[in-house]
């Protein structure tokens, strides 16, 4: 039972490593501030970076930021603020006054709702390989 066990352990935990370690993808640092209407944003939320698939060597992997009440916010994909793999993204941005939830309340936007989904947000961002740390300020407007 214990050869079956590493047979199948051992090549699964050699290709999750993949990509963790020094030779594998390497994150570019991306930051920067979200502003709505060129202030302030209403409230903490969060950023969805979906890759489209052309990461180098088709390698690619979508990515994800928490920003806060100040519009802060540092992009991870593997580990918090390592950055995005290189590759293009389309974004979705989310800041709610009521959030999703179980218990059936309705759902309230800080933000219009084309924001709420990435094809239509028209929100890109293409990182370079080898690029140094990018600061990307993402400006939404309310109307």
């Amino acid at each position: 039972m214990r050869t079956v066990a590493r047979r199948f352990l051992v090549p699964v935990l050699v290709l999750l490593a993949a990509g963790c370690g020094p030779d594998g993808p390497k994150c570019v640092p991306v930051s920067g501030k979200v502003t709505l209407d060129g202030g302030k944003v209403p409230g903490p939320g969060f950023i969805y970076f979906t890759t489209d698939g052309s990461g180098k060597e088709g390698i690619s992997r979508p990515g994800t930021a928490e920003f806060d009440t100040e519009g802060n916010y540092r992009a991870m994909t593997f580990a918090p603020g390592d950055g995005l793999l290189p590759g293009k993204y389309l974004l979705r941005v989310d800041c709610w006054k009521t959030a999703p939830n179980l218990e059936g309340k309705p759902t309230v936007s800080f933000l219009p709702q084309r924001y709420q989904n990435a094809a239509q947000s028209k929100l890109e961002l293409t990182v370079e390989p080898g690029a140094k740390p990018v600061t990307y300020n993402i400006e939404l407007s309310s109307k």
